[in-house]
């Protein structure tokens, strides 16, 4: 593929996605990491959502600091860092298509949870094992993919008082987790280094742009029907995901 043409796509690519976290408060790397996979490596794709991640979260949480509340998020963010190495391991030990199955798989679990918790109006119980299991989870997804959304997202849906507290509370843990995982990738796995750093400028170009215009929409968009279109074509992307991968 062309150099520029790459980047532009990369561009769209994540500028798409950070629309979507901005417009609905998550999104970002489920959406980032089903695509960027189809034509990048996926140690590579890992890196420029670790940086990007860091951008978004640094965007949202310098607007939404009067929103946030510390206590919420301490303990899922402490779990998250205890796994984030186990992700990572697995990122630079296992192969490409081992890699590209895992993350199918985790489309499709996370697709699952979110529309069977809609369908039968399930909760979570506020207590301090729903944190750490949220945390957990969380911190696998992320060193192997920068996922960080979906397990927090249904521990702080289910504690958080407000929209804005729970968008808050999210994209203050990207932030932590993405700053923890950019730094692992670029001290201790090297993914991220001069010859990346084309595709991340791009990227964080493409999220900060999303981000300010996506957040507009936060008050307006239906997010419970945007977040429901997010969750139906994941399992769309995580076939692509497999079938590419033993093409």
């Amino acid at each position: 593929m062309p150099f520029f043409e790459k980047l532009l796509l990369i561009f769209l690519i994540n500028f798409g996605s950070a629309f979507i976290q901005g417009a609905t408060g998550f999104g970002y790397a489920l959406v980032a990491m089903a695509i960027m996979p189809l034509f990048l490596p996926m140690s590579e794709c890992s890196a420029i959502s670790a940086v990007t991640v860091v951008a978004i979260g640094l965007q949202m949480t310098i607007t939404l600091r009067k929103n946030l509340k510390l206590k919420v998020i301490l303990l899922p963010v402490l779990c998250c860092f205890m796994t984030i190495n186990l992700g990572l391991y697995l990122l630079n030990t296992f192969d490409e298509l081992l890699l590209r199955v895992i993350l199918a798989v985790l489309l499709l679990l996370v697709t699952g949870i979110f529309l069977i918790m809609r369908r039968k109006s399930i909760t979570l119980p506020n207590r301090w094992y729903s944190a750490a299991g949220a945390g957990l989870l969380t911190g696998v997804s992320t060193g192997l993919f920068n996922i960080v959304g979906p397990f927090l997202m249904v521990y702080y849906i289910n504690v958080c008082q407000t929209t804005f507290e729970l968008k808050a509370s999210l994209e203050f843990s990207f932030l932590l987790a993405g700053l923890y995982s950019a730094f692992m990738h670029t001290y201790v796995y090297h993914n991220i280094n001069l010859s990346v750093l084309p595709e991340l400028t791009a990227s964080v170009v493409a999220v900060l742009l999303a981000g300010f215009l996506g957040l507009k929409l936060f008050r307006r968009i239906d997010k419970d029907k945007m977040a429901l279109l997010i969750y139906i074509l994941l399992p769309v992307m995580a076939i692509i995901l497999i079938i590419k991968g033993l093409a």
